[in-house]
């Protein structure tokens, strides 16, 4: 499957191409491809008997399957009986060279060390992931953060060494470009290792595209489907 005719909606896939991850199924309407540093699968297919195939190759161990089409929907509900609960659209970072970094005077930007997981921990509003186990490995993987002083301000940082995001600001030091700021360091960073440069939004999270997009990033029109075992 040419994944390279919609480069954004199927940018976590290619990063799992990238990196060499394996493949469960191919042909030229389908792919399924498992990232083995989180066990997450991605399927994409463009047709429904080839949907129906690629979902019969894939493993019985995984954390999530991420669809990016509903061809697979069916087949995913009748082989492990698990229904779709998350949709989110794909923003990626297309341009050639690293965005600039502009703070505000007065801020200061750093990465963030083990000092500050605790902070971090108690900052970021994201349920699902706000756990010492999941926000660790991202701190080490590289996290970056804005500061007035010593004060932290905001942070941003890398899904399992993946798609851009963790992204938060305090309240107060909301509405002054530390955002983009953020985004803008952390597409640089991704740039500078060689990862495709995408992140998530749900669905219904209109803020966050407007951000995205404000930052020059583009979003995808299509959706990703998701489904949790």
């Amino acid at each position: 499957m040419d994944l390279k005719k919609n480069i954004v909606l199927y940018a976590d896939m290619l990063e799992c191409k990238r990196k060499n991850q394996p493949i469960y199924y191919e042909d030229e309407h389908a792919l399924c491809i498992q990232d083995t540093y989180n066990q997450m699968l991605y399927c994409a297919s463009d047709n429904k008997k080839s949907a129906k195939r690629m979902v019969g190759a894939m493993p019985e161990s995984f954390s999530m399957i991420v669809a990016h089409d509903m061809y697979t929907d069916q087949y995913i509900k009748e082989r492990f009986h698990i229904a779709c609960t998350l949709e989110c659209y794909h923003s990626m970072y297309i341009g050639k060279e690293k965005p600039v970094v502009i703070l505000p005077e007065g801020y200061t930007m750093r990465l963030l060390d083990e000092q500050y997981l605790p902070e971090v921990m108690s900052l970021y509003s994201m349920e699902d992931c706000n756990d010492e186990a999941y926000l660790r490995p991202c701190l080490e993987d590289g996290m970056a953060g804005v500061f007035q002083d010593d004060i932290l301000c905001g942070f941003m940082g890398v899904h399992e060494k993946s798609s851009m995001g963790i992204l938060e600001i305090k309240p107060e030091y909301r509405r002054q470009g530390l955002a983009v700021a953020l985004i803008h360091q952390i597409v640089g960073m991704q740039m500078e290792r060689g990862r495709i440069l995408y992140g998530e939004i749900v669905k219904d999270n209109i803020a966050s595209i407007k951000l995205q997009e404000k930052a020059g990033l583009v979003v995808s029109k299509e959706l990703t489907y998701w489904y949790f075992p």
